[in-house]
């Protein structure tokens, strides 16, 4: 008896899961005119949709913080955790909200901003391609 009914055993009795034949030796197998099909069609792209930094959670915010400034992160991270620091309130942060959250340094607020920006604009730039691609098929 089969461990498995949709297990069968060719000629070399090689146990072959789901209906997929091997002919000859193991090594070569001999793929049904389905699953070839199935092979060929196209697979949906495998990169992870970007989340808007605009939605981003506390904890999304701290990742980033983490992942790309680990120096700020060592030093700031209780700051933007006690002040819940969201996505959308990270790209409304200027000098001024920066230094009555308790980052007094000059030089840390200015590079903290500018990361703070290309990562806005980053987003932004993903989202108009997005919207740019809806267009055409809008228009037709």
């Amino acid at each position: 008896m089969y461990p498995h009914p949709r297990e069968q055993r060719d000629s070399h009795t090689h146990l072959v899961p789901n209906g997929i034949v091997i002919s000859g030796t193991p090594n070569k197998q001999a793929i049904s005119p389905q699953k070839e099909d199935e092979k060929h069609q196209q697979k949906p792209s495998s990169r992870k949709v970007k989340r808007s930094v605009f939605l981003w959670t506390n904890s999304e915010v701290m990742r980033w913080l983490r992942k790309k400034h680990i120096q700020y992160y060592s030093l700031y991270n209780h700051v933007f955790k006690d002040h819940d620091i969201s996505g959308k309130s990270l790209v409304r942060l200027n000098h001024i909200k920066l230094e009555k959250m308790g980052i007094t340094d000059l030089d840390h607020r200015s590079d903290l901003l500018e990361h703070i920006l290309r990562l806005k604009l980053k987003h932004e730039l993903h989202e108009l391609k997005l919207l740019q691609k809806v267009e055409p098929e809008h228009q037709q």
